[in-house]
């Protein structure tokens, strides 16, 4: 049997996370990253997966991370305890080389799905919708500084147009700010292999822009064709948006073009078929794109209010709106927004 050590300080936690696992893994409780060191230490002890606390006075969950024999135990799977997945938090735990995140309360389904997966007999090869893209290998210093030069130069054209307009990015800055934590609870539900901290960073930049084509194409009609009609499409702000960023051939900021062309093209797209350029449905749609989707939509309500001050009650009427049209967002999308509530009242209540 599959055996895992929990370590946290709280022994009520342990308890709870202990009583979901007990009927499926063998479990041993250490209450310190000082007692997480001897049981892993110990030679006669095989401990198939970790799940560790970040939080703990003594030592951290970081700190017993950093002092582990990593030849001994490379073939360990690691999970993170935290009430939240801030972005230092999930540098980290990439550069440890984690599996991803538990976030307190504990959800029951997830944490069993979570390690099903991790433990499956054979290795789970994601379809093909899961993996929306792949970013060929790491994204370098270089990538990141590029995409920054360019992120800028299309935010200073942005903003021309918004300002001849008369209006600000602040919807769009939002939107992008929503993003990072659908981006962030989603590596720590799924630890996608694909999605890195610098993804993350690049995808959420990238969601800011999704409208930018309207800098090009002010008026235009909605229509959606299909793909065997694709010559006869009209021209919109999703496609000009897309035509727009695509212009820098830099393989340095080849990543960010590749989302944010998708994010312009498609972010008008819905679930259930309805949307334009394509109509495209289900998940054709890359995961990003339709967080993005959502995001719009979300907070196009979610500042709705009169008050200054942002609550729980701003979400929940975004959410609300949301409800009334579910079948236009993918379904794990949606759960996934749900289930970031307490981090986005958090951060905009700052």
């Amino acid at each position: 049997m599959t055996t895992l050590l929990i370590v946290d300080d709280s022994e009520i936690d342990r308890a709870i996370l202990k009583n979901i696992l007990s009927s499926f893994y063998n479990v041993i409780e250490a209450d310190s990253g000082y007692q997480a060191l001897e049981i892993l230490n110990n030679p006669t002890l095989k401990i198939d997966g970790l799940i560790l606390d970040i939080n703990m006075p003594g030592l951290g969950g970081f700190e017993v991370l950093s002092l582990l024999d990593k030849s001994r135990h490379a073939g360990m799977k690691i999970l993170l305890i935290s009430a939240e997945a801030q972005k230092n938090n999930i540098i980290k735990a990439a550069n440890f080389g984690c599996s991803g995140f538990f976030k307190k309360p504990y959800d029951k389904d997830q944490v069993l799905t979570k390690l099903k997966a991790l433990y499956a007999s054979k290795p789970e090869i994601p379809a093909a919708s899961s993996v929306a893209v792949n970013t060929n290998g790491a994204i370098t210093d270089n990538d990141l500084r590029a995409t920054a030069v360019y992120a800028e130069k299309l935010r200073r054209v942005y903003l021309t147009y918004l300002m001849a307009e008369k209006k600000n990015d602040a919807l769009y800055i939002h939107v992008s700010e929503i993003v990072h934590i659908l981006l962030e609870n989603y590596f720590a539900i799924k630890a996608p292999r694909d999605l890195t901290p610098e993804a993350i960073e690049i995808i959420s930049q990238a969601a800011y822009f999704y409208d930018i084509g309207r800098a090009i194409v002010h008026q235009e009609k909605f229509k959606v064709v299909s793909q065997a009609d694709i010559d006869e499409i009209p021209a919109t702000h999703t496609i000009a948006g897309a035509d727009l960023v695509a212009v820098n051939s830099n393989p340095n900021v080849a990543f960010f073009v590749k989302i944010a062309s998708d994010i312009c093209m498609h972010h008008h797209e819905r679930y259930d078929g309805r949307g334009m350029p394509h109509g495209l449905k289900t998940t054709i749609n890359n995961i990003y794109t339709q967080m993005t989707a959502i995001a719009i939509e979300f907070c196009q309500n979610f500042f709705d209010g009169n008050s200054e001050e942002i609550t729980e009650a701003d979400y929940h009427r975004a959410m609300g709106k949301i409800d009334e049209d579910k079948d236009a967002f993918r379904p794990d999308v949606y759960d996934l927004l749900a289930a970031s509530k307490d981090d986005i009242v958090s951060h905009f209540a700052r």
